[in-house]
């Protein structure tokens, strides 16, 4: 309506002080209530400013305060009233709404921290079972390692007395095989005097003497049964020896055996002037029978050593040289990751190669009778032979008998890391190459 005024004919300037509102753009809450203070005190403005409108324009409100009819006053107080109560309303229906909302989400919060609280219970009680399963399975292992420990605590006072037993019967023996060779010298001090006596014609009557003291001498030793007392001893021995051996790698713990460390029994050596097998004075009875022929190493060319693959390859290119393979040895630290079948195939196949390289016969021994037929390529056939052990035989003893069973003038290689096969095959007078060597020699 100012505006209006300013751009009347006569002009019709607004009231001082509202000039400067009329350049808002837009009115805030504090410029309308100074334009309010002003049209306020001017009473003609207001006139024309009522003049100009109409309540349809300024509202019912805005025309009562501006024309000011008869108890405008009250009316106006009760719009006011009116309008207070509808702003209280729709403040209050705003405040439940967000009071609803914040709510909704505290609801939602709440559920979200109970969903969390349950899984974390229920972690925490997989924790707990977990936990407990973890301490009974330790505590069964320790109750199993006390028994261990208490079965190995036994078994190592059943290999100590067997170990005293055995050298009481190795003091035996040589107690024995002393009086045995005792009476032997006995003996042929007697018989030398016999045929001293015959040699110079002694009397008949002093020759039949010598002689009875001779027989006499004779049967108060009784070679007989001193000798069979011996063999009882002997073998009595060999059979501790061997409970011995198999007490032993009861007690060694589980793995390869160290360096040195024997898999199985030594014989009994045989003490100073024991019996030969055959009974007493077999060897004296039969002096010109020949001794039997034994094995002799292969001897390896200067500057090589023996637990070289130079001295393995050397070994096999011998003429008529025989290479026994203790198989599973060999396979298990070649191709451990593999199926036992697959070992087999390989460890096989690379010996055919070999043994046509080398012209090398070769037979490979394997644990286990109930394996069927290995299949053998078939240019190799005649180089390579595949045995198997019988399901009560360990094929350290098919090894080692195989060995004895070659004839003494031919050349044995034998290949294996076990300690048993090697020191069986070595006091057979074969060569021996590491399981290590011969892969080695197969990858070339």
């Amino acid at each position: 309506m100012a505006r209006a005024g300013l751009e009347a004919d006569p002009v019709v300037p607004p009231p001082p002080g509202l000039g400067r509102y009329l350049r808002f753009a837009r009115q805030t809450p504090a410029s309308l209530k100074a334009v309010a203070r002003i049209v306020e005190r001017d009473e003609a403005f207001r006139a024309r400013v009522a003049a100009a409108v109409d309540e349809a324009t300024v509202g019912r409100a805005g025309w009562l305060w501006l024309t000011r009819p008869e108890g405008w006053e009250d009316e106006l107080a009760a719009i006011e009233a009116e309008h207070a109560a509808r702003r209280a309303d729709e403040e209050e229906q705003r405040s439940e709404r967000e009071a609803r909302r914040k709510l909704e989400r505290a609801e939602a919060a709440a559920s979200k921290a109970r969903a969390e609280a349950e899984r974390w219970r229920a972690e925490a009680e997989r924790s707990r079972a977990a936990l407990a399963a973890e301490r009974r399975a330790r505590q069964e292992a320790e109750a199993r390692v006390r028994t261990l420990q208490a079965s190995l605590d036994d078994l190592a006072d059943d290999r100590a007395a067997v170990v005293r037993k055995l050298k009481e019967v190795e003091a035996q023996l040589v107690e024995r095989a002393t009086e045995l060779k005792a009476l032997r010298a006995r003996r042929r001090e007697l018989e030398a005097q016999l045929r001293e006596l015959r040699a110079g014609g002694a009397p008949a009557g002093r020759e039949g003497a010598a002689r009875g003291d001779v027989t006499a001498a004779v049967r108060g030793a009784d070679l007989g049964a001193v000798a069979e007392e011996v063999a009882r001893a002997a073998s009595g021995a060999a059979e501790l020896a061997e409970a011995l051996g198999a007490l032993a790698r009861a007690l060694r713990p589980a793995g390869p055996a160290p360096p040195g460390d024997d898999e199985g029994p030594r014989p009994a050596p045989a003490p100073t002037g024991a019996a030969p097998a055959g009974g007493p004075g077999a060897a004296e009875d039969r002096p010109d029978e020949p001794a039997p022929v034994r094995r002799r190493p292969v001897p390896l060319p200067g500057g090589i050593f023996d637990d070289t693959v130079e001295a393995a390859e050397h070994l096999l290119r011998t003429p008529g040289v025989v290479l026994v393979v203790d198989g599973y040895n060999v396979s298990m630290q070649g191709w451990p990751e593999l199926p036992v079948a697959e070992q087999r195939r390989r460890l096989v196949t690379g010996l055919g190669d070999l043994a046509a390289r080398t012209s090398t016969r070769v037979e490979v021994v394997f644990d286990g009778a109930e394996v069927g037929p290995l299949a053998v390529p078939s240019r190799t056939r005649s180089q390579v032979r595949v045995r198997f052990s019988a399901p009560d035989v360990e094929a350290d003893d098919v090894i080692l008998d195989l060995v004895g069973r070659i004839p003494a003038t031919t050349p044995v290689v034998v290949a294996s890391s076990d300690n048993r096969v090697r020191e069986g095959a070595r006091a057979a007078g074969a060569n021996l190459v590491h399981a290590r060597q011969l892969l080695a020699l197969l990858r070339r």
